[in-house]
């Protein structure tokens, strides 16, 4: 208990005396002895005098000692564009790795509160790790130390640990701010990312294409590579297929680098079988970011050919009818495979013009051609995904599919248990077994209309032909022809073990074709098919798969190219403008301008034919406008990235997609792959500049750690702070027993007076 009064002390001493005088008063004036007792104006005074000490104003203070506090500290995270570098991983990784694990091994023995901040271009507080994506395009550290201490809410750090790369621009009121976080005692320690080997990027930034190329020509690729920190080095920039990159160069040209950009010209004579093809520098020791060292492009060509895979296992040389009987026809493109060994356990598939390549192994591969044709060979040679895409290829994207009779096709090549089964117009239910024995084939009369047969104009000669079919010397056998088939040709005669049975078979499947002979096409069971069919030659037989060709690709989306869509370059920079030029053509593929095209972007990769899947870049979708004298489209957009996305990589694949419309419907799209390269000067300038967050540790009274330990040393060196001391203080007249004291004495007072008033007033009236 102290004493805090509320008037000088001359004050109380004079209310004490007029109290005194007021009691002695009291008594002389007092009407009755009893009431001027001293004992009972001793209780008036009492009463009186515990005010008095009440103005004197005591307080009643207590203290509590709060448990000790555990230090706070503020991690501050880089997380610019520069902080995505890196050999091997990037700096980002690097610093996540570090708080990781710095925080767990400190907190599991010395209780630390920390707080975690991100900036940028603005300073943002994150509640974990997962929250720190370098996707900021600037380092505004000064900027983000001036706003920290607001966002501490006032609980003042130990100290504040910057992770940073350096790759921050000259601030000039940067030492003034770090100087006030010494005169706030908060010093600035800094972690620099382990990595600092960083030399510099090379990059292809401009790629120009001819838009025009036909298998054969000469054409020039025209590039600009972009180089910093690598300064008279030599360089081999190539071309050559994307599928393939271990494969000898298609062309290539020496090259020496300077700091800055570097126009270059290769000449490459286009092959449109080889599809997608890389323009590609090499990556060197030291580089940022090697994903854009090389960029795929297309030469397309200026028609585009029906393209057929064929498949033979019977021989290493049968494939050459049915391929040359194909490629009689301008428009049919043929490629050929076989096997290395039929009836190993696991087949190797090679190609005619490339042993080093077989099946397509990916999906987009396999959907540039339209049909697939497996004679012959067992289902042991392909994997489940090459079997899943081609039911794709015809299911979903209209393509064609046959399968050609053998002793490895059909059942007995164990294709009743893939999902080819689905595919092929055969029931192989049970059958797994062949016939060697000689039949004709009878064509149903149903059935002679049906294109495939067409091999003549006049009805009358195309029926002879049909009817002229050499004889067949073997079969798979099957069950019967699928409920939803169309039956095409069967056995004129009984085969021993099942009687009639059928040959030739055709059916719908999703939005493709397929077709399926039991029977062999080439030497064995087909040699008489494949040589003798025709006039003195074997004409009705090219003329028969070429039917079939044409039929199994009539829905085919890789054949019906209804746009034809181009651009001025392949890499484009940010707002950059696209120039499109667009050619359109109708049912029978004559060039029209009739309909309404659009053009908008897409980020993500095609992954089927389905271009509405995709995910599209926030810009506005076009219309192209039509010029009637060229017969032709043109447009421009803007290349825009989403914001989301411009920090993922320099360089981004995007997609024109170009949309015929026809009153509200849709009647064709196409789209183009495009690079987007988002060209950023914490990428050009990537080297780690630790000199400035040097000054930073130095004028605030920090240090510069390198490593994970230094930064848990230093953390285990701040001790808990003590437990703050709250003082409480309660004034004497805020206690309810006081008040409750001098109102008792007051009452007992007023209770004794009244008493003593009424004896006297009993004794008066006695007498």
């Amino acid at each position: 208990m102290h004493w805090q009064p509320l008037y000088w002390t001359a004050t109380y001493w004079i209310l004490v005396a007029a109290i005194v005088a007021l009691l002695i008063a009291a008594r002389r004036i007092a009407i009755s002895e009893k009431t001027a007792k001293w004992w009972l104006l001793t209780l008036r005074g009492v009463v009186l005098l515990g005010l008095v000490v009440l103005l004197i104003n005591p307080i009643d203070r207590r203290e509590t000692i709060l448990p000790p506090q555990p230090p706070a500290v503020s991690l501050l995270v880089d997380c610019s564009e520069s902080m995505t570098l890196g050999v091997g991983r990037s700096r980002m990784d690097d610093v996540k790795k570090t708080i990781d694990t710095v925080t767990r091994e400190v907190q599991s023995t010395h209780p630390m509160r920390f707080s975690m901040f991100r900036f940028g271009r603005h300073l943002a507080k994150v509640p974990n790790l997962t929250a720190l994506n370098a996707n900021e395009d600037a380092s505004l550290l000064g900027d983000a130390l001036e706003r920290l201490p607001s966002r501490l809410a006032g609980d003042r750090p130990r100290a504040v640990v910057l992770f940073s790369d350096g790759a921050v621009p000259t601030e000039p009121q940067l030492q003034t701010i770090t100087s006030a976080y010494r005169d706030l005692n908060v010093p600035i320690h800094v972690v620099l990312p382990q990595q600092q080997e960083i030399r510099g990027d090379i990059a292809i930034t401009q790629l120009a294409i001819p838009p025009h190329v036909a298998s054969g020509d000469v054409a020039t690729v025209r590039a600009v590579i972009d180089s910093r920190g690598f300064d008279g080095q030599r360089v081999i920039v190539s071309i050559h297929p994307a599928d393939r990159p271990n494969a000898a160069a298609l062309t290539t040209l020496p090259l020496t680098l300077h700091d800055g950009p570097t126009p270059c010209e290769l000449v490459v004579t286009a092959d449109s079988s080889l599809g997608d093809l890389v323009l590609q520098v090499p990556v060197f020791d030291g580089e940022a970011i090697d994903s854009n060292n090389g960029i795929p492009f297309r030469l397309t060509d200026r028609e585009r050919k029906l393209k057929v895979l064929y498949l033979e296992g019977t021989s290493q040389g049968a494939y050459a009818e049915l391929r040359d009987a194909l490629q009689e026809d301008p428009e049919i493109q043929c490629t050929a495979i076989v096997v290395n060994d039929q009836y190993a356990n696991r087949p190797s598939l090679q190609r005619i013009d490339d042993p080093y390549r077989g099946y397509p192994t990916t999906r987009t591969e396999l959907f540039e051609y339209d049909i697939v044709i497996c004679s012959d060979i067992s289902s042991r040679a392909f994997t489940p995904e090459q079997i899943a895409w081609t039911v794709e290829l015809v299911d979903k994207r209209g393509g064609g599919f046959v399968m050609i009779g053998g002793y490895t096709s059909f059942g007995s090549g164990g294709w009743d248990r893939t999902a080819w089964e689905q595919l092929i117009p055969f029931d192989m239910t049970n059958r797994r077994d062949y016939l060697n024995q000689p039949f004709q084939v009878d064509v149903p009369t149903e059935a002679q209309s049906h294109p495939i047969w067409k091999l003549l104009d006049d009805p009358q000669r195309n029926r002879s032909a049909v009817e002229s079919m050499p004889q067949f010397t073997g079969t798979n056998l099957i069950a019967r022809v699928k409920p939803a088939a169309t039956l095409l040709g069967q056995t004129q005669a009984p085969l021993s073990k099942v009687g009639v049975m059928p040959i030739f078979a055709c059916q719908t499947f999703g939005r493709g074709r397929t077709f399926a002979m039991s029977t062999d096409t080439t030497e064995g069971w087909g040699r008489y098919f494949e040589s003798q069919w025709g006039v003195g030659d074997n004409r009705y037989y090219r003329k028969f798969w070429r039917n079939v060709a044409r039929w199994l690709a009539e829905n085919s989306q890789a054949s019906q190219r209804r746009l034809l869509v181009r651009c001025d370059r392949v890499i484009y920079s940010q707002n950059d403008p696209i120039q499109v030029v667009v050619e359109a053509f109708d049912k029978q593929l004559n060039p029209t301008t009739d309909y309404r095209l659009t053009a908008r972007l897409q980020s993500d990769k095609l992954t089927s034919s389905d271009p509405p899947a995709l995910s599209t870049i926030p810009s506005d979708v076009i219309d192209l406008q039509p010029d009637v004298s060229l017969q032709r489209y043109s447009g421009s957009i803007q290349a825009e990235l989403p914001s989301s996305d411009k920090s993922s990589s320099p360089m981004q694949t995007i997609h024109l997609v170009v949309t015929a419309w026809l009153a509200d419907q849709q009647v064709a799209s196409e789209s183009i792959e495009l690079q987007l390269l988002h060209q950023s000067d914490e990428w050009l300038n990537p080297q780690s500049q630790p000199e400035t967050l040097q000054l930073v540790a130095e004028s605030s009274g920090g240090s510069i750690l390198t490593s994970a330990d230094e930064l848990t040393r230093l953390l285990r060196s701040y001790d808990s702070a003590p437990g703050e001391r709250l003082i409480h203080k309660v004034p004497l007249w805020d206690r309810s027993w006081v008040w409750i004291g001098l109102l008792s004495g007051l009452v007992v007072d007023w209770v004794l007076r009244r008493r003593h008033a009424a004896t006297d007033h009993q004794v008066i009236l006695n007498h």
